[in-house]
């Protein structure tokens, strides 16, 4: 896990935004970014969705196939021979068109780098020193809520550092490598690159 390539990633986005919204420039985008945490953090629970104990459809939203090729990731041509195989471009071959999970995951995570950025954040992580407890998937994201509620009161790098900590152990309770998180997160920063392009 490299967080330094990862906050030089988050910190050209951030510098992008502050270049098409420069009414963000000179003020605290503290708050306004601990509040976007919270609300992309209640859409990965959302996505988990094993707190809604009033519903009978509590199966996480971790992948939906593609509408196109229905899972298959390409077609088939009905004429002869049939051995033509044609890729599907709106799933890039894979039979997935989105994993709505980890999607939102990866857009806590664009915020917690950029929280980190902001508060001047010096910290790097030392895995080794990461604790899991006991706890349930429930407990984890009202876990993560207290932390960043503690970090708009301790702006500091280790009250940083125990929220990150407690979203990768989220992570790895949502069943992520973090590969896959660093693989989504690099492609939804060009994404969102793109959307500060075209005025998004």
């Amino acid at each position: 896990m490299n967080l330094t390539k990862l906050f030089k990633t988050q910190a050209a986005l951030d510098e992008h935004i502050m270049q098409e919204h420069p009414e963000l420039q000179g003020q605290n985008n503290l708050d306004w970014k601990l509040l976007a945490l919270q609300v992309e953090l209640g859409e990965c629970a959302n996505e988990w969705r094993g707190f809604k104990k009033w519903s009978k459809d509590q199966d996480p939203r971790k992948e939906i196939i593609c509408h196109a090729c229905k899972g298959e990731g390409g077609f088939i041509e009905d004429s002869p021979p049939r051995d033509n195989f044609e890729p599907c471009m709106y799933c890039s071959a894979t039979g997935i068109q989105a994993r709505p999970l980890l999607e939102e995951y990866v857009d806590c995570l664009h915020f917690i780098l950029s929280i980190g950025l902001e508060i001047g954040t010096k910290t790097t992580v030392d895995w080794d020193d990461i604790e899991f407890f006991e706890t349930d998937i429930t407990e984890q994201f009202i876990e993560i809520t207290s932390r960043i509620l503690e970090l708009r009161s301790w702006e500091s790098s280790d009250t940083w550092a125990g929220l990150f900590s407690e979203f990768y152990i989220l992570g790895k309770m949502l069943g992520f490598t973090w590969e896959q998180i660093e693989e989504s997160y690099y492609e939804k920063n060009k994404i969102n690159h793109l959307r500060q392009e075209n005025g998004y």
